[in-house]
């Protein structure tokens, strides 16, 4: 699946994704469930853990909430905790010639690097 000419949380500038500041590794992203507990995470290569593994105490990102649990698929996760009828990336990572390298779509999917 292609990326989306925008993204519905963030577009950063880089050359991919581990070149952006990062301080401590922490999670790119992650959805919670209502008590709190890590239900996906993004970790900080791009990887998307369903269920989370090794979760860092906060991210990059505010955690979205889901009031779904790992029963449920990861699209219906992502579909719940984001608010996208457009369908848009989530997250884009963009070279400096308009390239995007690195996004995570609005089911979950990570490409790029």
């Amino acid at each position: 699946m292609a990326a989306t000419q925008t993204a519905l949380i963030s577009q950063k500038y880089g050359t991919a994704l581990s070149a952006l500041p990062n301080p401590g590794n922490l999670d790119i992203l992650q959805i919670v469930d209502e008590g709190r507990g890590v239900l996906v995470n993004v970790d900080h290569t791009g990887t998307v853990h369903f269920p989370a593994v090794s979760p860092t105490l906060s991210s990059l990102q505010a955690p979205y909430q889901s009031h779904l649990a790992t029963t449920n698929t990861l699209a219906q996760i992502f579909a719940e905790a984001f608010t996208n009828p457009a369908q848009l990336d989530i997250l884009q990572v963009i070279n400096q010639g308009g390239g995007i390298v690195y996004w995570l779509n609005y089911l979950g999917v990570a490409s790029g690097s």
